[in-house]
């Protein structure tokens, strides 16, 4: 699923704004590892933002709740930055912190073809490439703003694959899978 979602001066932003008793501490952890899987960014301690989508939309208004029954105060608000500097800031804060995560893949790969290039327990690193994989694939989730690394992060990938998939192939070993 691509998460992009639509630019210009009127994109909107969903700003959720919760407060949780200290204790018990599981309610804020849950709530923070929550916003961190949707890529969440914080303005300040207990206000997060998200572009607007229906899914962000869904899961903030799910979080909302979820602030409430654990005894919190949660309010959700729409909004759109006062100037088209802060909104492009906004993006352009989102589109780094992807790229941060998606730099870790392109080296992770790249490792991993080295691996593979060499020979070894293919098994074991087609579930490194799997895991790899999946992480992109969250990765992706979060990218509301196309980090132009997104793509070299998808290569890389790719290019692992192939040598795994070529390396196997000629140790005449079983297929290691579809490349995604």
């Amino acid at each position: 699923m691509d998460s992009a979602v639509g630019r210009g001066a009127g994109a909107r932003w969903l700003l959720l704004v919760y407060r949780l008793p200290r204790e018990p501490s599981r309610h804020r952890v849950a709530v923070w590892r929550k916003l961190k899987a949707l890529g969440a960014m914080y303005l300040q301690d207990g206000a997060a933002v998200l572009p607007e989508n229906d899914l962000t939309r869904e899961q903030l208004e799910w979080l909302q709740l979820r602030v409430r029954e654990a005894g919190g105060e949660a309010t959700l608000w729409e909004a759109t930055p006062n100037t088209t500097a802060e909104r492009e800031g906004l993006e352009e804060a989102f589109r780094a912190s992807r790229e941060e995560v998606y730099a870790e893949i392109v080296e992770a790969a790249g490792r991993l073809r080295r691996k593979a290039e060499l020979g070894g327990d293919s098994d074991g690193m087609l579930e490194e490439l799997k895991k790899l994989e999946r992480d992109f694939r969250a990765e992706r989730r979060r990218d509301y703003f196309r980090s132009p690394r997104r793509e070299e992060a998808a290569e890389a990938l790719r290019g692992a694959r192939r040598v795994l998939v070529d390396g196997a192939s000629s140790r005449g070993g079983a297929g290691v899978g579809e490349v995604s």
